[in-house]
């Protein structure tokens, strides 16, 4: 048997395919650039809805604001706006107990924008006293007569129930032309 004094040659080290080198480079996401990123897409996502928002919800203010301010301003109603009148009704008032239940007879009129309108509140009178009827039954008596403000409140919410009920900005206005608590 011969001795080979040979020293076996020592192993290369493998090459790794380039891919495998690269994602042992990459060891997470780099936060340096996520998050100025992701703030810089929440900045420009709340100033463009905003935007949005604005656009397509001003012009429907704007109009109806318009009207109410020339109407308060002056107290007169113009040649184009109609009053409409609403049939005087009574409605059970929201009380504590039970026992001492609580009523409001209530007349209201509604200023609408031109004849059209009024023909349309005229048709969907059921509807607007059905708006009017919801708003109240939620209200106490004290709600309604507790300070010089309450009224005036309350006409606010009686034109938002029955816009909001129509599904349009019919009412401008709402005025209370006859009101008794009991």
């Amino acid at each position: 048997m011969k001795m080979d004094n040979k020293k076996e040659a020592p192993k290369a080290k493998t090459k790794k395919p380039a891919a495998i080198e690269e994602t042992e480079v990459k060891k997470g996401p780099k936060w340096g650039i996520l998050i100025p990123l992701i703030v810089i897409l929440t900045i420009c996502g709340s100033v463009g809805g905003t935007v949005l928002a604005t656009h397509f919800l001003a012009p429907k203010t704007e109009q109806a604001g318009s009207s109410v301010k020339r109407n308060a301003g002056t107290g007169k109603i113009s040649d184009d706006e109609k009053l409409v009148s609403v049939p005087k009704f009574v409605v059970n008032l929201a009380t504590d107990d039970s026992a001492n239940t609580q009523y409001a007879r209530l007349k209201i009129s509604i200023l609408v924008e031109n004849g059209d309108k009024a023909a349309e509140a005229k048709k969907n009178m059921a509807v607007i006293r059905d708006a009017v009827i919801n708003v109240m039954k939620k209200k106490k008596a004290t709600d309604i007569l507790s300070n010089s403000g309450s009224v005036t409140a309350l006409k606010n919410e009686l034109k938002d129930g029955i816009n909001e009920e129509l599904g349009e900005t019919l009412a401008i206005q709402v005025y209370v032309t006859d009101l008794v608590v009991q």
